[in-house]
């Protein structure tokens, strides 16, 4: 589940979403307009600093800092392995994502890192399985899924990033929780997890849907409010304006 609550750094990316070129079918089509993204966009402006860390856990056990990425745009954002609304078809569209910068030449220049927002209750296990359900190779590591102890994970994601996420009964209700949290009452959609189904825990983390883009010198440039509805076609378009002008 997601918690949808606003996010005091949003509100600079709804105003100022950089135009993209028009988007033609297939890669080749990009490529034709990746010229005229050159010319007529500028780089998204500079939210805020990202956060720096040490000794997190990826998926298959190695050990990772943020010093690691440096010189690459990040693809950021925020999954519970456990989850069966958003955070599978964020993984879903990710892994389609990642597919389309390998096509485009791009694939060594981005890096995809999601937080596991369960450092309690789930691990380097359940984050591999999470990755593989929805079509990702988790001995791949141009996607970094990383954990750490709650307190690393604490100070990354909402110190660091100002992302929200609270552990919460589970009430039996696919929606409830969400729902009293955020004032709403808009159904989400549900996903199938096995791994959620076989593991049969009585809880979730309730956390915001966002997904962000940082810049090659560690600064936040594009926060996505809404991180299952961002196309990779959108993506791909900003994660290039942003390698043209700042990288």
């Amino acid at each position: 589940m997601a918690d949808t609550r606003r996010n005091p750094w949003r509100a600079p990316l709804l105003g100022g979403v950089f135009a993209l070129c028009l988007v033609t079918t297939g890669v080749g089509g990009w490529l034709l307009g990746r010229a005229h993204v050159a010319r007529s966009t500028l780089a998204p402006p500079v939210l805020f600093a990202a956060p720096s860390y040490q000794n997190l856990t990826d998926q298959i056990g190695h050990k990772v800092s943020s010093a690691q990425f440096r010189g690459k745009v990040l693809v950021v954002t925020f999954l519970f392995p456990y989850c069966n609304t958003f955070c599978p078809i964020i993984a879903a569209h990710l892994v389609g994502f990642e597919h389309m910068l390998e096509s485009s030449g791009l694939d060594k220049q981005v890096q995809v890192v999601a937080f596991n927002v369960d450092p309690a209750g789930t691990g380097p296990q359940q984050m591999r399985g999470f990755l593989k359900e929805y079509g990702w190779n988790p001995r791949d590591t141009h996607w970094q899924y990383l954990t750490g102890t709650p307190q690393q994970i604490r100070s990354i994601v909402t110190t660091g990033y100002h992302v929200g996420y609270e552990k919460v009964p589970d009430t039996g209700s696919d929606n409830g929780n969400a729902a009293a949290l955020t004032g709403g009452d808009t159904p989400q959609p549900i996903v199938a997890n096995p791994l959620a189904d076989k593991a049969h825990v009585r809880y979730d983390i309730t956390h915001e849907n966002v997904l962000m883009l940082v810049d090659p010198q560690g600064r936040v440039r594009v926060i996505h409010p809404e991180a299952d509805a961002v196309s990779k076609w959108q993506l791909l378009h900003e994660v290039d304006a942003i390698l043209q002008r700042t990288g």
